[in-house]
């Protein structure tokens, strides 16, 4: 117990000694980090939590019929066609990202840019997920998730109007099939 008590004090009269290069050492590094923190770009996160029904109609329809993937397939296939190409050129020309692009290389690195820039993530409980973009503006990262949320929705109305259809012409095909059998 002897031994610690005389590290210590020796440690304790080491850092009194050299306090004053302490000190201007600790303000350097102060100064320097605050100057770093200061260079670094504003980011700016815009996100939205959505609720997916990924129960489809035909489901209880077509029970033992097809194979339906699981949740986290659904997802998997969600998060690949909100950032395939077609959805986010239609993101970028909503957005209105492209006003300074010139040529077709620019307009492959911006794509490429917003792809990256965009995530899917789920939110760990069932049908909910988070969309977010990251960039400079606040305002264009509010308009790009904005975007994806609107062409979101169009799909899946869409195919929710595709749903129905199906799941009325197979109702209606078993409603003829047993009529023609009584």
């Amino acid at each position: 117990m002897k031994d610690l008590i005389y590290q210590v004090s020796i440690l304790l009269q080491g850092m009194w000694k050299y306090r004053r290069l302490g000190v201007v050492v600790a303000w350097l590094v102060a100064l320097l980090g605050a100057t770093g923190v200061l260079l670094m770009p504003d980011r700016y996160e815009a996100s939205t939590r959505v609720y997916v029904d990924t129960q489809s109609i035909l489901r209880p329809l077509m029970a033992g019929l097809a194979v339906q993937p699981d949740v986290e397939q659904q997802m998997a296939m969600l998060g690949r066609t909100l950032i395939s190409r077609p959805t986010v050129e239609k993101v970028i020309a909503q957005a209105g990202l492209d006003a300074k692009v010139q040529n077709p290389a620019e307009r492959a690195a911006l794509i490429d840019q917003v792809s990256k820039a965009i995530q899917v993530r789920s939110t760990g409980r069932d049908n909910f997920f988070t969309l977010a973009y990251r960039g400079e503006d606040p305002q264009k990262s509010l308009v790009v998730v904005q975007s994806l949320l609107d062409i979101f929705m169009a799909n899946n109305q869409g195919s929710g109007k595709t749903d129905t259809d199906s799941a009325r012409k197979f109702i209606e095909e078993q409603i003829k099939n047993y009529e023609a059998k009584l």
